[in-house]
């Protein structure tokens, strides 16, 4: 048996401690020990190092040659166990850390940015990564550990792994002079009276979007499809038809050229989930951005996304 391995921090910190004190007694009180149990823990590290460490005189106590070197090594082993001790304290603390997260564009434009900014203005210190992704990627992101967790849909029904959180539709979005009544409400049947802008197909907007004209028995008349919401909202607004997105990436308030109508006839919903992996617990930042994300949703009543 190797005797050396019943050291522990213990006998490291009683041997800095004489080290630094060159005194057994002014030691014990720095570090809150008896002198005896000091010299008890300074005796049996020498014992099983084989190899004197200090050397006693009347008046004092020096460090042998093999001692400097001992402490040289003690010094840094304690800096980095204290400085391990002190980031994981922070951690749990969330003084730092990192929070990586991964959703879907219409939710990086609409309901992030401001959840984001409350939770980097509560915990300044976790840097933060948010990957904007299609709905396919986020979950495979997310149930391989590349991220925290992801804020998206299951496509293709499979919902493993999935917390519901919010529901949200596809909306018109178009210049406010073509809808002189305000209508709060669009049929799809009077959408296709319109030119329509939407979003490119593979994104998981268009198969919404396709869905809709599928089951409303339609055929729209698509003029653009662009890929960036942003750029659909753009070209409403310079009057080149209705685009429509997820209510959950909208924003035109504000904007008095455009309005915003609930598609209707059918309705066109999907349901957003918070995807993890069930059997990993979350780092202290994702746990706190995802009861923050809980209690914003629940303080704005939008466990629905839409115009009610």
């Amino acid at each position: 048996m190797n005797e050396a391995g019943r050291i522990n921090l213990k006998h490291l910190r009683a041997f800095r401690a004489v080290a630094e004190h060159k005194h057994f007694t002014r030691a014990s009180d720095a570090i809150g020990l008896s002198q005896p149990a000091l010299s008890a823990l300074i005796s049996q590290l020498e014992q099983d190092l084989s190899v004197r460490l200090l050397t006693r005189t009347t008046r004092a106590v020096e460090l042998t040659p093999a001692g400097r070197e001992f402490l040289t090594a003690t010094t840094r082993i304690l800096t980095d166990i204290n400085q391990a001790l002190s980031e994981t304290r922070d951690h749990a603390a969330l003084a730092r850390g990192r929070l990586r997260i991964a959703a879907l564009p219409s939710l990086c434009a609409g309901l992030l940015p401001d959840l984001l900014a409350r939770f980097h203005a509560t915990y300044p210190g976790v840097s933060i990564s948010v990957q904007d992704l299609p709905a396919d990627e986020i979950a495979g992101a997310a149930l391989t550990r590349q991220v925290d967790f992801g804020i998206g849909f299951a496509p293709g029904g499979d919902t493993e792994g999935h917390q519901a959180i919010l529901v949200d539709r596809v909306v018109a979005v178009a210049l406010r002079a073509w809808f002189p009544d305000a209508p709060q409400r669009l049929s799809w049947r009077e959408l296709a009276r319109h030119e329509v802008i939407a979003m490119e197909h593979g994104t998981s907007v268009r198969r919404l979007i396709d869905a809709g004209a599928h089951q409303a028995n339609v055929a729209l008349r698509i003029l653009l499809e662009p890929r960036q919401m942003a750029s659909a909202i753009a070209y409403a607004r310079a009057g080149l038809g209705v685009a429509i997105l997820p209510s959950s990436g909208v924003k035109v308030d504000g904007d008095d050229r455009l309005i915003l109508m609930d598609l209707v006839e059918p309705v066109i919903e999907r349901t957003l989930s918070v995807i993890r992996p069930a059997d990993i617990e979350l780092a202290p930042p994702a746990e706190a951005l995802l009861t923050m994300l809980h209690a914003y949703i629940a303080e704005r009543g939008i466990a629905v996304i839409g115009l009610e």
